[in-house]
């Protein structure tokens, strides 16, 4: 049986909770809309305001748009050749000429043979993952692979392109975007899933979202300053410190040594804005 459909039908029983601020999810546009456990969004939830295409100001998008067409993607992953999709497109009786609120969407799953080719549709889904565990039994679902299969060799498309304006890689193995690294994921001898965007064992959750938040901006030689620091230690703790640098090291392939550094605590270093919320975001925001 589905994955996917086991979780919904567990949640279906008993409402589900709703993701936390220390939930790390893919879309935190979503959060809300995200259950804590399963890391499922509803069909319903996932379709609402799939016709709105963004803020435009003066004839131009705030951001560049990620929607491909008239569909709206919720993953993009690479894997083995094949790019596989999970959408919010418009129902076929409605066309092009269709437009505005009236128009009805569905959820979809395709997968291509390129990254910019027409692909199949697949078995729809009934829900939409938002978070790395729920992604990850979403491609089992999809793929028949292992978890470690999965880990190994997929790649998030949809994250290249939130950093690069929207834009496609010319790869579809874009360095930096795999899920190992991009995700701090690993598989364990029993091969279950871990995933560093989870706050590790004896880690306050707070000073992790807090980590986690500087470690997804653009390369910060600061952050890797203070992962080797004295300092470290003392605001993170030993199981802390640990994580961080399994995290830095799983980031850039290497745990980089710097000269040391004043002992400046963390949130004095990097301070969160007056109008920021803490949260948990994969990847970091859209850029």
């Amino acid at each position: 049986m589905s994955t996917v459909l086991e979780s919904l039908r567990g949640a279906a029983e008993e409402p589900e909770r709703g993701a936390t601020a220390h939930t790390a999810v893919l879309d935190p546009d979503r959060r809300k809309d995200t259950g804590l456990r399963s890391g499922l969004i509803a069909e319903k939830d996932a379709l609402y305001m799939a016709d709105y295409v963004g803020t435009i100001f003066h004839g131009i998008p705030a951001l560049a748009s990620l929607r491909l067409g008239d569909e709206v993607p919720f993953y993009e992953v690479a894997l083995h050749g094949k790019v596989y999709r999970a959408l919010a497109r418009p129902v076929p009786a409605h066309g092009p000429q269709d437009r505005g609120r009236d128009v009805k969407y569905e959820l979809a799953r395709s997968y291509a043979e390129g990254l910019r080719q027409d692909g199949w549709l697949l078995e729809p889904p009934t829900a939409i993952p938002n978070t790395l565990r729920a992604l990850v039994r979403e491609l089992q679902d999809v793929t028949g692979l292992t978890v470690k299969d999965i880990v190994d060799n997929a790649f998030s498309i949809l994250n290249y392109r939130r950093h690069h304006g929207a834009q496609y890689p010319n790869s579809m193995e874009p360095k930096g975007y795999g899920f190992r690294e991009l995700f701090l994921m690993s598989v364990d001898g029993d091969g279950s899933l871990k995933t560093l965007y989870e706050t590790p064992s004896g880690v306050n959750p707070e000073k992790w979202t807090n980590f986690l938040r500087v470690l997804d901006r653009k390369e910060s030689v600061s952050l890797r300053q203070y992962a080797v620091s004295g300092m470290v230690r003392r605001e993170y703790g030993d199981a802390g410190t640990e994580a961080m640098r399994n995290a830095l090291r799983m980031r850039d392939g290497v745990l980089h040594q710097y000269p040391p550094m004043p002992s400046i605590p963390f949130l004095e270093l990097f301070p969160l804005s007056d109008y920021s919320k803490l949260e948990r975001t994969v990847g970091g925001e859209q850029r």
